[in-house]
């Protein structure tokens, strides 16, 4: 009895090595599967020869529509004063110089009598400077008399001139700024063509040179800041071509124009800001700070490589495969199907460019239809349970 049970362990150890479990198959078995021609067909299996070709594949970036510098206006006045009329609305087309609105000024006034005042001065200096001047060709004056009118007059005109200079910054022409007759109205005039996009105004307000009284828009030439992050940098040069989709917005595609990258990454958006220059689509209204997706052709998508349909990826966990066979080892009208591990690169809605991880050798065809089932076959005839 003793010996017996001695005995139980060892025995028990042969018993386990000689009933291995059926969901345990062989190294060569979880890599090949035969297949009898027949039933390939009744699968639909499809096997096709590799081939070689480009796959175009994109990167979709956001962004926000920004208006060019030269066109996008904040327009504001430079004398204070009351709104007396206004002339356009939100949404108005204005040409460079139309009139926005005017303003009642009694700063304006006072300029213009300011002006007045010191081109009458400069008229008597101009005279007294003449007969300073003939007195020292006559001998009679004296020398120091003259030069302090000659100083008084410089003067006189350097303040005509800049007096003169601001009246017609506010609008006013050289001829009515000589004549005596004198204005309390300026006109505030639109600096470029566009629509007027913002009109925080209204009647008798006070208007200071601080404040926006309107801002303008010409959606002629528009820009989007395009937000790229690192990985996708070197698929971006100055330039570049890309299509532009207005997200929010049924609007056609347009095609822009990598005008310029920014050098530096924001520390907000972790990303760098790409400058896109484009025209708005015709008969379309484009405002700023609309968003959009510009779409991205990556460069190595160019490179042609091998390329298999999408059906042909069969996915486990976080790796890929594929089967394959090769047509001179195929014997007794049976199909040998060989699984290989691929690494996935470029791909669009129908095609991705494979890499090997160990390159098959020989003539070869892929399975480009029905993977699932010939994978299903695999784990069927090796044993494999199904969950």
């Amino acid at each position: 009895m003793k010996n017996f049970f001695l005995a139980l362990p060892i025995l028990f150890l042969f018993g386990c090595g000689g009933n291995k479990p059926t969901t345990l198959a062989t190294e060569e078995n979880t890599t090949t599967v035969e297949i009898p021609d027949s039933s390939l067909v009744l699968m639909d299996v499809q096997l096709t020869p590799p081939e070689i070709k480009q796959v175009e594949s994109s990167i979709y970036l956001s962004g926000k529509v920004m208006a060019m510098p030269n066109f996008r206006a904040s327009v504001s006045t430079d004398i204070s004063g009351k709104v007396e009329n206004i002339m356009v609305r939100e949404g108005t087309y204005v040409k460079r110089g139309q009139a926005l609105m005017t303003l009642r000024s009694m700063d304006v006034i006072e300029m213009q009598n300011q002006f007045f005042e010191a081109k009458a001065q400069r008229d008597f200096l101009q005279l007294e400077y003449k007969r300073q001047e003939e007195l020292i060709k006559n001998n009679i004056g004296a020398l120091v008399d003259f030069q302090t009118t000659e100083s008084k007059l410089r003067a006189a005109e350097s303040k005509v001139n800049a007096l003169e200079a601001k009246l017609m910054l506010l609008g006013f022409s050289r001829e009515f700024i000589n004549n005596p007759q004198v204005a309390s109205n300026v006109s505030i005039v639109a600096p470029i063509d566009g629509y007027v996009f913002k009109l925080p105004v209204q009647i008798g307000m006070l208007a200071t040179t601080n404040e926006t009284l309107a801002e303008i828009v010409n959606n002629k030439e528009l820009m989007a800041d395009v937000f790229v992050y690192d990985k996708d940098l070197d698929n971006i040069t100055e330039g570049q071509s890309v299509e532009i989709d207005f997200i929010t917005h049924s609007y056609p595609s347009v095609i822009g124009t990598v005008a310029h990258i920014s050098r530096a990454i924001d520390p907000a958006t972790k990303a760098v800001t790409v400058h896109v220059k484009f025209s708005a689509p015709p008969n379309k209204l484009v405002l700023p700070d609309m968003s959009v997706r510009c779409v991205v052709l990556k460069k190595e998508s160019l490179t042609p490589k091998l390329t298999v349909p999408l059906a042909s990826i069969l996915h486990e966990e976080d790796h890929h495969f594929v089967y394959l066979t090769f047509p001179a080892q195929n014997k007794n009208r049976e199909t040998t199907l060989h699984k290989y591990r691929v690494n996935l690169g470029n791909q669009n809605e129908k095609f991705v460019q494979v890499a090997f991880a160990n390159e098959p050798t020989g003539e070869y065809r892929i399975v480009t239809k029905n993977v699932m089932i010939v994978e299903n076959e695999r784990k069927k005839k090796s044993g494999m349970v199904f969950e």
